[in-house]
């Protein structure tokens, strides 16, 4: 009876450990490029920062525009007409850098719609989220740096076109959405609903009643499977076809190993800092290669080290006000010396700064190759012709003109007198 117990105790413990060592793929990186890479270019902006931009976009172009809302159990969900919409607007954020145009980070976190809201009494906005932008269960949406989106990244509608299924006929131009932004009030409203992300947005009945009319709530279906997810997105009704990939899916996508990458031509405006690394969900490594990875270590780790030794030093120099065990000349002594160490650095750093203007200012000649020299025509060298430099004209005043003139032909008169007796 023991035995029996054991065993069956050991099966038990070794068919739950068997469940939790069960790998939970999800969405991968290498699922997202292999299957947007038809409609974009992914660009390289960092070592570990890669972003994809769409294809055949027109400088009007603004994400969550082709489409339309759907008030669903997962609060505002956006149903996107375009074949790139079931990533990039249910999965990263989106940002419109001053270089590239609007660019999508990758992110594995499944959500409705991920977009910040505006509202009036006449109008209704949504601007997609910034990479900045975090979604935690306790919090909704956290913001890593000081966001304030500008007017041209919004759609704006009013709300009796709120609903409609071709809502982008209807946006506002840029001269009215620059008119009406600041008037309008700012919401974000992201919650959790048993493990599942809500956007509430704009209270519906609020809009119900500015736009007068009713809002039915559609349901929800789930696919799996990309051909069943183009299928039935067309003949669609009442329901709203969420295509999130299957663990098979993901899984065949892990075959592709080696990236085409498009290297950042010109420095992105994002800050590189406040944003998340996107991972390859399957094996936790970064997009770059190893030797990459390994060379950053030993990059961070020599940093951490230069670091602590200036910082070991420095406190070898000072001496904190309330230190005790040494005197008032021994203090002395080293606050003098720590004022010579910083104006040093100052003079230091002031010398380079210096330098880089200089150099800056100082203006940079390419010389020419050989076969744009031996194309520019010579140049004939003419003859300098001889120059001859006559006497000025005497200054006349204005004041006297009538008065001078007189005086100069009486001395001219007298002149050719003299001349005359000489001879």
């Amino acid at each position: 009876m023991k035995k029996t117990i054991l065993i069956t105790t050991a099966l038990i413990i070794f068919m739950s450990i068997k469940l939790d060592a069960r790998p939970n793929l999800g969405i991968s990186f290498n699922f997202f490029y292999s299957s947007l890479r038809p409609y974009g270019e992914w660009i390289q902006l960092d070592n570990d920062l890669v972003v994809w931009h769409p294809n055949g976009i027109d400088n009007h172009w603004r994400p969550y525009s082709r489409g339309r809302w759907s008030w669903t159990s997962d609060g505002w969900y956006w149903d996107s007409y375009e074949p790139f919409g079931w990533a990039t607007y249910h999965y990263g954020r989106w940002y419109d850098d001053d270089y590239y145009g609007w660019i999508w980070i990758p992110d594995y976190e499944w959500g409705p719609s991920w977009v910040e809201w505006r509202y009036d009494d006449d109008y209704i906005g949504w601007a997609p989220l910034p990479p900045y932008a975090s979604f935690s269960m306790n919090f909704g949406i956290h913001f890593s740096i000081g966001w304030h989106s500008h007017y041209n990244y919004w759609n704006f509608v009013g709300y009796n076109r709120f609903y409609d299924r071709r809502v982008y006929n209807y946006f506002l131009d840029e001269r009215d959405c620059e008119r009406i932004f600041s008037r309008t009030k700012y919401r974000t409203n992201y919650y959790s609903d048993r493990d599942r992300i809500v956007n509430g947005g704009i209270d519906r009945s609020f809009i119900e009643r500015r736009g007068g009319y009713r809002i039915a709530e559609r349901e929800i279906s789930s696919v799996d499977n990309y051909r069943d997810f183009e299928r039935n997105r067309v003949t669609r009704n009442d329901r709203v076809i969420a295509y999130r990939p299957s663990d098979r899916e993901v899984e065949n996508s892990r075959t592709t190993d080696r990236f085409d990458f498009k290297r950042g031509e010109n420095g992105s405006t994002l800050e590189r800092d406040k944003i998340r690394t996107p991972l390859t969900r399957e094996d936790g490594r970064n997009v770059t290669s190893d030797r990459t990875v390994e060379r950053n270590r030993d990059i961070n780790v020599e940093r951490d080290t230069r670091n602590d030794e200036r910082r070991i030093r420095d406190e070898a120099y000072r001496i904190k006000p309330n230190d005790q065990r040494t005197s008032e000349r021994d203090r002395a002594r080293f606050n003098t010396e720590n004022q010579r160490i910083e104006r040093d650095r100052t003079q230091k750093r002031e010398e380079v700064i210096n330098r880089e203007a200089v150099r800056e200012r100082q203006p940079v000649f390419e010389q020419p190759n050989r076969t744009q020299r031996q194309s520019t025509p010579e140049r004939r060298v003419e003859p300098r012709s001889q120059q001859t430099y006559e006497r000025p004209a005497p200054r006349i005043e204005r004041g006297n003109d009538r008065g001078n003139e007189r005086s100069s032909n009486k001395d001219e008169r007298e002149s050719k007198k003299s001349t005359e007796r000489k001879r």
